[in-house]
């Protein structure tokens, strides 16, 4: 098995897959990439989501950010994530020489989370049964895994991708997380993305208001994962280089 000290967990923003290029040239450069070093690769799906509920007649709802998943909506997000977006990924990995595996968090029982009723079938990661995953790595593959989970009864949930590979990355131990979307990283006062960030400026940027809206529960948690033992946590532009990062550090 490659080198685990360099383990790289990389969550790949399911916005940015309105943006093809952007994801061709990912699928690229992380083929490049697992050449070096372990990778486990966490995708998102929010858009895919949203155009089958609309072509199913379903409607999309948020409460606090989270999509609310009723019983209807979870068997689109399973079907979407799982079914399409996992194994888009996969097939452009493997066109590339990669030896991509999709799984979900439901597999072998993965990812064991608490479920959040007040979302619907919605999940908060508890526990990361990381055997699947180190079986995999040992055997050469790159894990390429959809936000999905099951409570302590085997119950299906919808999880925030964000979520799920910070639990992913603190479980085995990685030395990076890499979160791509859609934004440059954590920005200051005057729109410019902040290069680094150690987490105890985070209070401060919280109390200054420079990190606002959909960042706050982002940067609290990637503060978390540093906590937690993940020796850095990278939010960058997934449109740019991932040879490259132009992002945040924080660590």
């Amino acid at each position: 098995m490659k080198n685990r000290k360099k383990l790289t967990v990389i969550k790949f923003g399911g916005s940015l897959s309105k943006n093809p290029p952007a994801r061709k040239k990912f699928i690229a450069e992380l083929a490049a990439l697992v050449k070096k070093e372990a990778v486990v690769l966490v995708h998102g799906g929010g858009p895919e989501i949203n155009i089958w509920l609309e072509k199913l007649g379903i409607a999309s709802r948020f409460v606090k950010g989270f999509r609310f998943t009723d019983q209807a909506t979870l068997e689109v997000v399973e079907m979407v994530l799982s079914g399409k977006v996992n194994k888009e990924f996969v097939a452009g990995l493997l066109k590339q020489g990669v030896h991509a595996c999709g799984i979900s968090g439901k597999d072998a029982g993965l990812v064991v989370c608490k479920r959040l009723p007040q979302y619907g079938f919605v999940g908060e990661p508890v526990k990361v049964r990381t055997k699947l995953i180190d079986t995999l790595l040992s055997a050469g593959y790159l894990p390429v895994l959809s936000s999905l989970g099951c409570d302590a009864a085997g119950t299906t949930l919808n999880v925030n991708a964000d979520s799920l590979a910070m639990a992913v990355a603190v479980a085995l131990h990685a030395s990076r997380l890499i979160l791509l979307t859609d934004v440059p990283g954590v920005l200051d006062e005057h729109g410019r993305t902040i290069p680094l960030i150690h987490t105890c400026e985070i209070p401060g940027l919280l109390r200054r208001k420079v990190v606002t809206g959909g960042m706050i529960p982002k940067i609290k948690a990637c503060a978390a994962s540093v906590r937690r033992g993940v020796r850095e946590v990278i939010i960058a532009d997934g449109a740019g280089s991932l040879k490259q990062l132009n992002g945040t550090i924080i660590k």
